[in-house]
Formats: C-alpha cells, sequence, structure tokens
C-alpha cells in the first residue's frame, strides 16, 4: 500500500472516529435533553391539571355507576381538555390506591384512536374501580409527587411515555393522581428526527474529513514522491537533481539537507572520476571510504619500473603539442597492459613509469603477472613503433626493472599536501635494476626474487648472477632477458 493511500486512510479513520464518537456524544445528549424536556413537560402539565380536579368529588366516585354522575363528567371534562391541549397526549386519566393496588376513577371519554372509524372495547373508557395490573414505579411515586417515566412504558394499551401528579383534598390529603400518557410515536419521531441530524451531520463530517484529507495528504506525499524520485534518480548517477524547498518546516527541512547531500555526493564522485586518473580507483575509493588520514602499512610486493629511452633527444627534435601527443599515446597503451594484468600504476616520473602488483588488490600470483605485463609491455612498444612509423632518433625504446619484497603504502606527505604512494628498499631495487638494463644490453631485468615466484622460469631470461646496485649494500642476484631488439 503506498504512503499516500496509508497516509489518507489514516487521517481520515481518526477523523471520522472522532467525528462519530463526538457526534454519537451529541446524539446522546440530545436524546437525554428530549426525554427530560418530554418528561419535565408530562409532569407540569399533570401538576397543572391535577390541580384542577376537586378533591372531594375525585374521592366520592367508587362504584361504576357514578359514571353519570355530574362530579364524574366534571373531572372527565377536565381531562378531555388535558388531551386536547397537545396533540402529543394519547389519554389522562385519574388513579387511586385501594389496600395496594391501583384502581381506575376517571378516563378519557372514548376516542377512535387507531382511526378506524369505530370505538373498539380497548378505546371505551375504564370503569370506576377497574384493576391497573402492574404499574411501573413511577406512576407509584405520582401518588406522592410529580413524576414521570425514565423510559417509554408498555402496558395493555401499548408503549407510552407517562407523566404523573398527585390529587388533594380540601385537607390536603391524597387522595389519587392524574396520568397523562404520550404517544410513543411522537417520542420515536422526535428521537428520529435527532438522530436523522447526527446521521445528516456526520455524512456532512465525513464528506469534509474525506476532501480536506485528500488535500493534506496530497500536500504530505506530494514533496515525499518528488524526494523519493530524486533519491532514485541520484542512485542512477544522476547528480543534477534539485529539489525546491516548499516550506519551512521538516520536510523543506529534509529537502535542503537532500540538496547538500546531492551536492556532497556529487564533488565525491568528481573526484572519484578526475582523482582516479591521478590515483589508482581503487586507492581513491578506500581514501573516499574514511576520512583520508595520513597512515601507511607495510605490505609485500612487485615492483615494475619501465622507462622510455633516449627520451631527452626525442623531446629536443619534436615539437612540444607532438611530443606529448605521442608520450600520451604511448602511456595510454602502458596502462592498458599494467591494469589488464591486475597492476596499479604509482606515478608518472618524466618519461617514467612506476607500477605495482600485489597491492591494494591481491593476486594470486604477482610475480607472474608483473612478468607477463613486462613482456607485453616492451611488445607493445615495439608494435606503437611500427603502427607510427617511428624510426631513427624518434623510435621509441622502453626497458623494464622488476623487484618483489617489502615495501611500506600509504597516504605520505603533509596534512595539506599528500600523495599516495609505495617507498622502500624494494622500489629503490626496482629502479636500480632498469638502470641496469643499459649495462647488460638488454631491455628486461628482474631480481631473484621476482624469479622464485614465477610458476617457471622462461627460457630467455638468463641469470646475470650477483649485481650490486647503488643504495644497497649486499649484492642481488638477477635475471635479464635475452635476444631483445633495442
Amino acid at each position: 500500500m503506498k504512503l499516500g493511500t496509508k497516509l489518507f486512510l489514516g487521517i481520515f479513520g481518526i477523523a471520522f472516529l472522532v467525528s462519530g464518537a463526538t457526534g454519537s456524544y451529541f446524539y446522546v445528549q440530545a436524546r437525554d435533553a428530549v426525554m427530560q424536556t418530554l418528561q419535565q413537560e408530562l409532569k407540569s402539565t399533570a401538576r397543572s391539571a391535577a390541580r384542577l380536579i376537586n378533591g372531594r368529588a375525585l374521592d366520592s366516585l367508587q362504584t361504576p355507576d357514578q359514571a353519570d354522575s355530574p362530579a364524574y363528567k366534571d373531572i372527565q371534562h377536565i381531562l378531555q381538555a388535558v388531551v386536547d391541549s397537545n396533540p402529543d397526549f394519547l389519554y389522562a386519566y385519574t388513579m387511586r390506591l385501594v389496600k395496594g393496588e391501583v384502581r381506575f376513577v376517571v378516563d378519557s371519554p372514548p376516542s377512535d384512536d387507531n382511526g378506524d372509524g369505530k370505538i373498539s372495547d380497548d378505546e371505551l373508557p375504564q370503569d370506576i374501580g377497574a384493576l391497573y395490573d402492574d404499574p411501573a414505579p413511577s406512576l407509584l411515586n405520582g401518588f406522592l409527587k410529580p413524576s414521570a417515566d425514565d423510559q417509554p412504558y408498555e402496558d395493555e394499551w401499548g408503549w407510552t411515555l407517562s407523566g404523573y401528579a398527585p390529587i388533594f383534598d380540601d385537607a390536603g390529603r391524597s387522595v389519587g393522581l392524574l396520568g397523562i400518557d404520550m404517544s410513543l410515536d411522537q417520542v420515536a419521531a422526535k428521537l428520529k428526527a435527532i438522530e436523522r441530524a447526527g446521521i445528516f451531520s456526520l455524512g456532512i463530517t465525513a464528506a469534509l474529513a474525506c476532501i480536506l484529507t485528500f488535500f493534506f495528504s496530497r500536500q504530505v506525499v506530494k514533496p515525499i514522491r518528488s524526494l523519493q524520485q530524486a533519491f532514485q534518480d541520484v542512485a542512477q548517477g544522476d547528480y543534477t537533481v534539485h529539489l525546491k524547498p516548499s516550506s519551512r518546516d521538516e520536510m523543506g527541512e529534509l529537502v535542503r539537507h537532500f540538496n547538500l547531500l546531492v551536492t556532497e555526493l556529487k564533488e565525491k564522485a568528481l573526484m572519484k572520476s578526475h582523482f582516479g586518473k591521478i590515483v589508482p580507483p581503487k586507492i581513491v575509493e578506500q581514501m573516499l571510504a574514511s576520512d583520508f588520514k595520513q597512515n601507511s602499512e607495510v605490505v609485500n610486493v612487485t615492483v615494475l619500473f619501465c622507462d622510455l629511452r633516449g627520451f631527452t633527444t626525442m623531446s629536443e627534435n619534436l615539437p612540444p603539442s607532438m611530443l606529448v601527443g605521442l608520450l600520451n599515446e604511448y602511456f595510454t597503451a602502458m596502462v592498458q597492459i599494467i591494469e589488464s594484468h591486475g597492476g596499479m600504476v604509482d606515478k608518472f616520473v618524466g618519461d617514467k613509469v612506476m607500477a605495482v602488483f600485489g597491492h591494494p588488490v591481491p593476486l594470486a600470483n604477482e610475480q607472474q603477472a608483473a612478468l607477463d605485463a613486462a613482456r607485453k609491455m616492451l611488445a607493445t612498444c615495439d608494435a606503437l613503433n611500427q603502427k607510427l612509423c617511428l624510426t631513427g632518433n624518434f623510435k621509441l625504446v622502453n626497458s623494464i626493472g622488476m623487484h618483489s619484497g617489502p615495501a611500506l603504502a600509504g597516504i605520505i606527505g603533509s596534512p595539506d599536501r599528500s600523495e599516495y604512494t609505495l617507498i622502500g628498499d624494494s622500489v629503490n631495487v626496482a629502479a636500480r635494476l632498469e638502470t641496469k638494463t643499459r649495462q647488460l644490453d638488454t631491455r628486461l631485468v628482474i631480481s631473484a626474487d621476482v624469479a622464485k615466484g614465477l610458476d617457471t622460469i622462461p627460457s630467455d631470461l638468463v641469470a646475470k648472477g650477483a649485481h650490486q646496485v647503488r643504495g644497497r649494500h649486499d649484492p642481488i642476484e638477477i635475471l635479464a632477458q635475452k635476444d631483445i631488439e633495442h
């Protein structure tokens, strides 16, 4: 599920739940308020009507044959007026307590309550003294004080909500009560109206919440999607990506930090690209991964020095632009050979190339790889002469010296100016062996330490015995390649 969908559903769900809970609370409050209003109306009307009834006359009505008496008719007339005063009222009646039993005294006149055009038995008034079974607690309380049903109550005449008030005689003695029944349909209609209003309000709230949530989630997700796409572009190497902060909040701050990150990545990529042409790419990666500390380590390597003979004479006779072009083509070929054999070009010193095998990338047999590279470098140099038709003083002739042993490798220099290189006796010996090629009339000299690591010693490598090299006290055993054109 997408973030926008999750955000929309989450916010909408919370808004809907809060709105529903709030609506439910107000619905309950409104329902209770309506019930309280109805109860208060019933009690107030019952109390007012009870004061109109003559308590002594009511107390005198004891038998059904008194239904035609003036006292009965007067009270029934009051009851009819009560029912007529409010269309929600169904019945009005009087009752008394006789030995703990509730009995009717004066009931409402006959009425066609169900609207069928005739008066049925249950629509006739109850006789004086008729028993009322299972009275509600609120009805019993009505003999003492005004009261009303807490909830709709069901009897043989159906569901109603009723209010009651005591009737007193001249001596202040309770001689009965007056009851008023309100139609449950009317009560339900009022509650239904509140329910419809609540549902309508909830629907409006849900619609507004949906619309507002949609626009809000869109405003939140839009910059996130832009940021996601920007990250994908950067991951594919596009460092031209730049996002414009659209706000000053956390999202805007995140966008600004993203732009700074892309700038740093772009600088590192440029450093890796351009610096890798000067420093071996593997070393560049190590330098970028660290904090560029000046440190070093002793490693066992095979060092190769390749020198271009007669370069001084050539530089005096060729225009600078042509000389640079020729050297670039020559160095390009040499570098490709070194790197294709797993070596690393450490540096260029004028027309010399220093290469290292075995570090920083370990090789299964660094001596064999270095020798194979050296022999191909010599052959490629000769092939380049033929390709460029170089002869005489312009002919390219290279020579190589190789030695295996420990060397100190690392970033060396001052805090403001450093370079990665290898130093030590092994490097010096390799350089000196390259100069021995001229004394031994050959183009390739290797030390016995290199030869020890070879799979097999080629037949054209001839042992030349121990030779003293400048800068070293002990002589060194060497081998030289014979029959090399130079």
